[in-house]
């Protein structure tokens, strides 16, 4: 007999799962409160302008995700991230400076001072952080000083979590980094190390691997998934119940204006974590405070088109991050246009600005006219631009990205208990083992081996 596994959240976690439980013979129903699924993956297009007001790409660094594009017959639409886009700029004393990327660009750069250059080649020869959890700005003030700190990781927290290295974990948000220094003792000699040990996995380093993102946008994949489910996505369906009884799993849904009731074998929970709190006040009452007091701030997308003739620098990069020390008013912001093609028609270029986080969360919840006005004065001053958007759009993230603060590791072993504790639950999400795409999808992969058994 066919095992019936329901999947809560059609995100690319839990259509990931859906795809590859299916493909293993399961019978499998995915459950989305949305009118839509995808989750966070949002693609428009509007004007000429192809908008992610999500994750606007992801990184190839495991084979699992790539295996994914590829058997989903996505490669021909895959797009890779122009070579321009390799350049990353930081903003210092209000000026944009290129992250350096090599050991020459590195000894040049304006970027860190001559005692913060040297204060990174003590790194080998400082002695490893004591304890089992500490913090990242604490680690890296330990490990590569100050400077290092205030320039390279804060704005890098602020661009990737949306959030502060002061509070967040380095074991648990961070632990390849972590495991450098308690495999190797070293950063430097971890990286040499670790490159082996990566090579052994057929895994690439962040730094390392390709970006990519689909000619039609980040949605591109969700959608694939979703369409080739042999059972469609129940969507506009929210769960009010989730009991266990005799070892089976019942859900309550509510659904076009009636209640339903499901049994399943197993179920899959790959919502935020304050919904999974509320979803698992039945089965483990005692466990969902700390669920539901997990950090997700506010973050702003504010998309805008321009004319390029009134652009007044070259769009060479990435885009460009902003240091807390800066004291601006925005996180950064992503040159779209330029990363990958067709993001603005011909004539125009785009830019996607990134406002709140746990830095300035009051700045997410202004005013649409506010906010917008808000991010055209930083992006104006910051690169140089010399009229008036030709394009806006907005779009609100009031709960954006999960925070692996301090203990958060205690958050991670939860899950991993009640797996153990009950037979059939099990969890997969940017929660459990990294916020990005990619570690998503092997969340995703990691749980259907464990329903597999």
């Amino acid at each position: 007999m066919q095992k019936q596994t329901a999947i809560i959240g059609a995100g690319i976690a839990g259509l990931s799962a859906a795809y590859w439980l299916e493909k293993k013979g399961h019978t499998v129903q995915v459950f989305e409160k949305n009118s839509q699924p995808g989750g966070a993956i949002i693609t428009e297009r509007q004007d000429g302008f192809l908008i992610d007001l999500g994750p606007n790409s992801t990184l190839e660094t495991s084979e699992v995700l790539k295996n994914l594009v590829n058997d989903l017959g996505l490669a021909p639409q895959r797009v890779y991230a122009n070579e321009a886009s390799n350049k990353r700029y930081i903003l210092k004393n209000g000026q944009l400076m290129a992250v350096p990327t090599s050991a020459g660009a590195f000894l040049k750069t304006k970027l860190f001072s001559f005692g913060a250059k040297l204060r990174l080649l003590k790194e080998p020869f400082i002695r490893p952080t004591a304890g089992d959890d500490i913090s990242l700005a604490d680690f890296v003030r330990h490990r590569l000083g100050q400077e290092f700190l205030d320039y390279a990781i804060n704005p890098f927290v602020a661009g990737v979590y949306a959030g502060d290295p002061k509070t967040l974990s380095t074991a648990a948000g961070f632990p390849k980094l972590y495991a450098l220094e308690k495999n190797y003792g070293s950063l430097i000699r971890g990286a040499i190390g670790g490159a082996r040990e990566r090579k052994k996995r057929k895994e690439v380093a962040k730094d390392r691997a390709k970006m990519f993102s689909f000619q039609n946008g980040m949605q591109t994949m969700t959608d694939t998934l979703a369409a080739k489910l042999k059972t469609p996505v129940l969507l506009d369906a929210t769960i009010t119940g989730l009991q266990k009884q005799d070892g089976k799993y019942q859900l309550t849904v509510e659904h076009a204006g009636q209640q339903h009731l499901y049994t399943f074998d197993s179920v899959i929970l790959c919502t935020p974590t304050h919904v999974l709190a509320g979803l698992l006040k039945n089965i483990a009452p005692e466990r969902v405070a700390p669920l539901a007091d997990v950090t997700y701030p506010p973050v702003s997308v504010v998309f805008t088109g321009f004319n390029a003739a009134d652009i007044g620098r070259e769009l060479d990069g990435f885009g460009y991050l902003i240091p807390e020390k800066e004291k601006r008013e925005i996180l950064g912001s992503i040159w779209s246009s330029t990363i990958f093609p067709g993001r603005a028609p011909e004539g125009k270029v785009a830019f996607t600005t990134f406002v709140g986080g746990t830095r300035q969360p009051q700045n997410a919840r202004l005013p649409e006219d506010e906010l917008v006005k808000l991010a055209l004065g930083e992006l104006k001053s910051i690169v140089g631009i010399n009229g008036e958007p030709v394009f806006v759009k907005v779009k609100r993230w009031e709960r954006a990205i999960p925070q692996y603060k301090l203990g958060y590791k205690k958050i991670q072993a939860i899950f991993d208990e009640l797996e153990t504790e009950h037979p059939g639950l099990y969890f997969a999400g940017n929660y459990r083992r990294g916020i990005s795409v990619g570690d998503s999808v092997l969340s995703a992969h990691e749980t259907v081996e464990r329903v597999e058994g």
